[in-house]
């Protein structure tokens, strides 16, 4: 499958958004700090897999996609969620509940 050059950007801001969340965790600076104090440095390197499959025409039904300046925000309780999704969101204690 073919991805739009716009969809490629979009994804790789996601990446830099990811490291920059976990870089102003508090929890991660104060464990890198604790691994530092034993006199280590530490080089963090991450690999993330996107998935993308397009949506079907019946899917799409109803969303015209984000506004001027908006994110995409399933709604959980209509499905829009994959397991797949459910299961990536969940290894950053991301809950749709």
């Amino acid at each position: 499958m073919e991805i739009p050059e716009n969809l490629k950007v979009i994804v790789d801001r996601l990446g830099v958004a990811l490291v920059k969340a976990l870089a102003n965790d508090e929890s991660s600076r104060a464990l890198v700090l604790e691994i530092q104090s034993y006199g280590f440095d530490m080089a963090l390197m991450l690999e993330a897999t996107v998935a993308l499959h397009k949506r079907s025409e019946a899917e799409e039904d109803g969303f015209d996609g984000p506004g001027e300046g908006e994110g995409f925000a399933p709604d959980p309780d209509r499905g829009q969620w994959s397991e797949e999704d459910k299961a990536f969101l969940k290894t950053f204690k991301i809950s749709l509940e």
